[in-house]
């Protein structure tokens, strides 16, 4: 997600915009009859006294307002941040669908949060909204990222449950050799053993409640984001000078640093799992 960090979304937006707006059917149309009056209108007796530049220039005027409205159609607006949004996360890649669902209405709320952004008059409060929108892109990527740690497990669920069964039958195994043996070095190899299994079993018991407590997070994010969106709708110029919209960014930097952290105990586990 190189792209993400070098340009915010509402950026990569209003340069898709423009793009979008000069391939849309209504452009082809406006550019194919502007080429053909310019050809041919002067051949045409009732029309050569209007040279083919005049044509061209209305032609690109035409194309200029088609352009212009499209920019500046909030409507418009959503529908390329929602697109732009898809190629960016790819939530299809995600195997669960129910992952699949929860990341889509996400990055749907996020494009309806640009469209309030692009239908407010006031410049002052759209740059504040701006600056909220930009944590909530970085907030996505924690949601995304998390999505697919979630995703991850789910898909070798079944042999960890496996190991964790075999496991813990083999721990109470170990415990009964042990109180039964006599011989000292097959007694120390014997806890070493034991020893070794217990941090595995403890290892994936970390695991299993590292992605529940994942998943409630996840769920409690996809909740505030909707919570999030609904406020924006709220927010007009007076909240800035109330400080309602410093404390609605300040919610979100919370949620973002609650997110890190769990991406972070979820690599701990996944690394310790690994090694043992």
């Amino acid at each position: 997600m190189a792209e993400k960090k070098e340009k915010t979304l509402r950026e990569r937006v209003q340069k898709a915009l423009i793009q979008e707006a000069i391939v849309r059917p209504e452009s082809a149309i406006v550019i194919s009859i502007t080429l053909l009056l310019a050809i041919f209108a002067p051949q045409v007796g009732f029309l050569d006294f209007i040279p083919f530049w005049v044509w061209l220039l209305g032609g690109a005027i035409a194309e200029g307002a088609l352009v212009y409205s499209s920019w500046s159609d909030p409507e418009f607006g959503r529908q390329v941040a929602a697109k732009e949004l898809r190629r960016e996360f790819q939530p299809e890649k995600l195997k669960d669908p129910r992952l699949q669902t929860r990341v889509n209405e996400a990055l749907d709320y996020r494009s309806r949060i640009e469209k309030v952004i692009r239908e407010q008059d006031d410049s002052m409060l759209r740059d504040e909204l701006d600056q909220t929108a930009a944590q909530i892109d970085d907030w996505l990527e924690h949601i995304y990222n998390l999505a697919q740690r979630i995703d991850r497990y789910q898909q070798e669920r079944d042999i960890l449950e496996r190991d964790r069964g075999r496991t813990t039958i083999r721990v109470k195994e170990l415990q009964r050799h042990l109180t039964e043996e006599d011989d000292p070095l097959i007694k120390a190899q014997i806890e070493t053993t034991l020893a070794s299994k217990e941090r595995q079993l403890a290892t994936l018991n970390k695991l299993e409640d590292t992605i529940q407590r994942a998943e409630l997070q996840l769920e409690n994010s996809y909740t505030f984001l909707a919570t999030i969106y609904s406020q924006t709708m709220l927010v007009d110029a007076k909240d800035i000078d109330s400080g309602r919209s410093r404390r609605l960014r300040q919610e979100i930097s919370d949620e973002v640093d609650e997110l890190q952290d769990m991406l972070l105990a979820m690599d701990e586990v996944y690394a310790s799992q690994s090694l043992s």
